[in-house]
């Protein structure tokens, strides 16, 4: 069986996608769908940036700057969200493919695909809080799909509200399909495949909270 990459389907149709992909022999549009995957992270991230989005700190210094510093800020900050764009798909796809290769014993262009999919979520999460951020002037602190703004009434320490932040209800999507996939596609126990599942994530929550804990915004 030769499985056609299908990334809406993906999400849409899971248990039809992965029987599919269990079974599959070779893989077609497969490029394609990676560029294209690119093309959009890049598209949202240069839009945030356009927008000043993850640049609370900078804002922060506007009334000490000239005006060519701040200018010149606004060029670092585009740059910073537009390598961002390219960086993470390359990071979340490919790199974090090659962790559930090794645990989860799949082979490494299915457990790619199944990243590849995962990946729209990431991007459809980033897009619906594009107007969030905007028309609101909220930080992701405030992403109302997060436990960000809970956190800040229980907690004072500005590090693991940042965390809270990053869990959201579509991590947890994310999260069940990828358990769904990865443990249709592996013979490992599914206990073991729920735990690297879960401290995948947890290890990217706290690097992107230290990122934003030390303003380092763009990659947040």
């Amino acid at each position: 069986m030769v499985y056609q990459v299908r990334l809406l389907k993906g999400i849409f149709e899971p248990y039809r996608s992965r029987y599919q992909l269990q079974n599959a022999e070779g893989v077609t549009r497969l490029g394609s769908k990676l560029l294209l995957l690119y093309f959009l992270s890049l598209l949202v991230y240069a839009v945030g940036g356009y927008f000043g989005i993850g640049s609370e700190s900078f804002s922060k210094q506007i009334t000490t700057m000239s005006v060519d510093e701040f200018e010149a800020g606004k060029l670092l900050i585009m740059g910073g969200n537009m390598l961002a764009g390219l960086l993470y798909p390359s990071l979340y796809i490919l790199l974090s493919s090659l962790y559930f290769w090794i645990v989860a014993d799949v082979p490494y262009i299915k457990v790619v695909i199944v990243q590849m999919i995962l990946f729209c979520l990431q991007i459809l999460e980033k897009v619906l809080l594009i107007p969030f951020f905007i028309l609101l002037d909220i930080g992701n602190d405030a992403n109302p799909f997060s436990f960000g703004v809970i956190s800040q009434h229980f907690l004072r320490n500005d590090y693991f509200i940042h965390v809270f932040s990053e869990i959201t209800i579509f991590q947890f999507l994310i999260i069940f399909l990828q358990f769904y996939y990865i443990r249709g596609l592996s013979d490992r126990n599914k206990y073991l495949i729920f735990l690297m599942i879960g401290l995948f994530y947890l290890a990217t929550w706290f690097a992107k909270a230290f990122l934003a804990y030390i303003h380092v915004g763009v990659f947040v």
